[in-house]
């Protein structure tokens, strides 16, 4: 069995509904060699304490640091001793600004981010992850499989100005993480602005034949935005100054009418 150990991170603000089906995808996992952090923006919805409840049940708590408006814990799960938990729960300034937080708490070899809402394709995916990651590589990708359409999205080959995988579908070595943290002026396209700087920076991406993630596809990158548009723009632009004449043509020709069939059809 292979040796990888992996940091898990869910980022989590007001979503008590589906906290409960994304947690159980990570602690049911095969391969038990999971640190799983959670990172709540200071939830007043429940989602705090069910999170709270479910580590309670399943490990024992080692550390827990408690304030009036933050909390920390730290626990090892009863029957799997190498499976282990980090919660935090404060205010942060934005989902990438969560993420950080998870980088800094990650203390194993890679690192993915689950958020809540979206979970690991079946329960044997870390351990498939685990046997297939290339002993060269510093980011090991895959395929997403899109809950709401019932669709598979398969990742391409080439990050060279946008990001062709799900941040979902993605490991990546938690050092190289920690030096490269997401640039938190970006408010939807940090990811893609951190993995097309890692390819530009002759990082050894790796592709393998398998779907991570089942994604909800409800986030705020999900639907075409103006702001999604400036910020895809901007990302490519370091790289390519024609970048965004292609993005227009794409969005004007593809993005928008493929939005609007999917919007009336759902109808």
């Amino acid at each position: 069995m292979s040796s990888h150990t992996f940091s898990i991170v869910t980022v989590i603000y007001n979503d008590n509904t589906h906290i409960k089906e994304t947690m159980d995808s990570v602690i049911d996992q095969s391969h038990k060699h999971i640190e799983y952090i959670l990172i709540d923006g200071g939830s007043d919805d429940g989602s705090k304490e069910t999170i709270h409840e479910i580590i309670t049940l399943c490990a024992t708590i080692t550390c827990e640091e408690k304030a009036s408006d933050r909390l920390y814990l730290e626990a090892t799960h009863k029957l799997y001793p190498t499976l282990t938990f980090k919660f935090l729960s404060e205010k942060d300034k934005g989902i990438y600004d969560a993420m950080n937080k998870g980088i800094a708490l990650a203390s194993k070899e890679w690192i993915n981010f689950m958020n809540c809402g979206d979970r690991f394709y079946d329960l044997n995916v870390l351990q498939k992850v685990a046997d297939l990651i290339p002993k060269e590589a510093d980011v090991v990708y895959g395929d997403t499989y899109f809950i709401d359409s019932q669709s598979i999205s398969i990742a391409k080959h080439t990050q060279k100005y946008r990001m062709s995988f799900c941040h979902q579908s993605v490991f990546l070595k938690t050092q190289i993480a920690k030096n490269d943290l997401f640039d938190t002026s970006y408010k939807i396209c940090a990811d893609s602005a951190l993995f097309i700087h890692l390819y530009h920076s002759n990082f050894v991406f790796k592709k393998i034949d398998l779907i991570i993630s089942a994604y909800a596809n409800n986030g705020i990158s999900s639907s075409p935005s103006w702001k999604l548009f400036l910020e895809d723009c901007k990302v490519g632009y370091k790289y390519n100054q024609l970048f965004p004449i292609y993005l227009t043509l794409k969005w004007i020709l593809w993005t928008i009418p493929k939005d609007k069939v999917k919007r009336l059809i759902a109808r």
